[in-house]
This record gives C-alpha cells, sequence and structure tokens, in this order.
C-alpha cells in the first residue's frame, strides 16, 4: 500500500466530480484537514472512511489502497498484494514497538539506578553481611545436577527421545511435537532447583530460606503437571 498513490488517486477521483477538499470533507462528514492528509500521502483513511470512499466514488476498496482503477482479474491481484502489505505493516509495526518499549526501559534503568543508589548498596551490603554456605559440596551438587535437568531437556528438545525410557514414548505418533514440548517442560523444571540453591546461600535470614523452600517444591509441582499433561497428550497416558 502506497499513502502517496492512494493519495493521489483520492484527488483525482475528487476532482473528477468537482469537489473541494471541503466540499468533499463536508459529504464524508470528516474534516478538511483529514482529507489533506489522505491526499499528500500523509495518512491512510481509517475503515469507516475507506468505506465511504468506497460507496461514494463507486471504486472499491482494494483500487483505493492501491490507488488506481483495475478490472476484475487485476483487482484480485491487488487483494493479494494489499493483504501482503497490511502483513508487512503490521510486522512491522510490531517491530517498532517492541523496540520503542526496550528502548524505553533501558532509558528508565539508566534514569533510576543513580536515585536508587544507595538502597541497592545497603541492598546489597544486607545479602553480603548474610551470606551463608554452611554445605558448600550440596551447593555444588544441586547446581550440577540442575544443569543435568537443563541439558538433557535441551536434547529431547531438539530430538533425541530415545534418552528417556521406552515407556514414555512408546504410544507417540507425533514425534516432533512431544520432543518439543517434554524438552521445553524439562528445561525449565532445572529453575526451581537453580533458584533455590541461589536462594539458600542468603538461608540465615528466615524468609529467605522460605521462599527457597517455596520455590524449590511449587516449581517441581507445576513442572511435574504440565509433563504428565504432555505424556497424556502425546503418550495416551504416563506409561
Amino acid at each position: 500500500m502506497d499513502a502517496q498513490k492512494c493519495g493521489k488517486f483520492i484527488a483525482d477521483l475528487r476532482k473528477e466530480k468537482n469537489l473541494t477538499q471541503k466540499d468533499l470533507a463536508n459529504k464524508l462528514n470528516v474534516s478538511d484537514k483529514a482529507i489533506s492528509r489522505w491526499e499528500t500521502g500523509k495518512g491512510f483513511p481509517d475503515v469507516d472512511s475507506l468505506q465511504t470512499l468506497s460507496n461514494f466514488f463507486n471504486v472499491t476498496i482494494n483500487e483505493l489502497l492501491a490507488g488506481e482503477n483495475a478490472d476484475t482479474k487485476t483487482i484480485e491481484e491487488i487483494a493479494e498484494e494489499n493483504i501482503i502489505s497490511a502483513i508487512a505493516e503490521t510486522e512491522k509495526s510490531k517491530k517498532t514497538k517492541k523496540s520503542t518499549i526496550i528502548l524505553s526501559t533501558i532509558v528508565a534503568l539508566v534514569l533510576t539506578i543513580p536515585l536508587l543508589k544507595d538502597s541497592i548498596e545497603s541492598i546489597i551490603e544486607m545479602l553480603w553481611k548474610y551470606t551463608l554456605i554452611q554445605e558448600p559440596w550440596l551447593i555444588i551438587i544441586n547446581l550440577f545436577v540442575s544443569l543435568c535437568i537443563f541439558f538433557a531437556g535441551l536434547v529431547v528438545y531438539k530430538g533425541h527421545y530415545k534418552i528417556l525410557h521406552k515407556y514414555h514414548y512408546h504410544n507417540v505418533s507425533d514425534f516432533n511435537g512431544y520432543c518439543h514440548e517434554i524438552g521445553k517442560e524439562l528445561m525449565f523444571m532445572s529453575l526451581p532447583l537453580l533458584i533455590s540453591t541461589i536462594l539458600e546461600l542468603w538461608g540465615a535470614i528466615e524468609i529467605i530460606s522460605i521462599l527457597s523452600k517455596f520455590v524449590l517444591s511449587t516449581g517441581f509441582i507445576i513442572c511435574f503437571i504440565f509433563i504428565f499433561k504432555t505424556q497424556i497428550k502425546y503418550n495416551s497416558g504416563l506409561f
């Protein structure tokens, strides 16, 4: 969709009826500034305005968007082009919006961090003061187990389902879907153990110790529920 071409087409249709921009604005119940924006290619008519323009000038909406009169065959081609163009515009808008959100977040963090400097330093000082490693070997084992679970999930996610017991997949027909979901759920399963292990570094603080146990138990329960659901969905049962 070319805004300039669409605008010129609207202007030509208006002039064919010997109407000024103000005359057309009055007939369409819009402002003459809106007509000017459309004709100069600075904006597209909205959906309601497109329908009104289509009826008023006796042209199709696809012709308006394409900026030219067309026969039936060409209209079909134009319609496809307009759909593709609309999808591209939507994707571009999403990317722009995402970039704006990311940039705004970065700017907000840059502006906020100096204001919270004293609070952040106090929190770090407190955490450092209460850091307690009573059983370093247990932390190392937990981290190792967490990494093993994650990489096992990654391997399954990549399609290597045979590292699982055959009873887990003997009724599966859609192996791609099964591997994708089970692998993803196994990778997520490593997070509760990892987070809980890190939190236990400050286990001397009672609230953090409680939070660590809550994260571990709740996280595992949620992960197992999703794994069981996937097994039932793809394997017609847990085993």
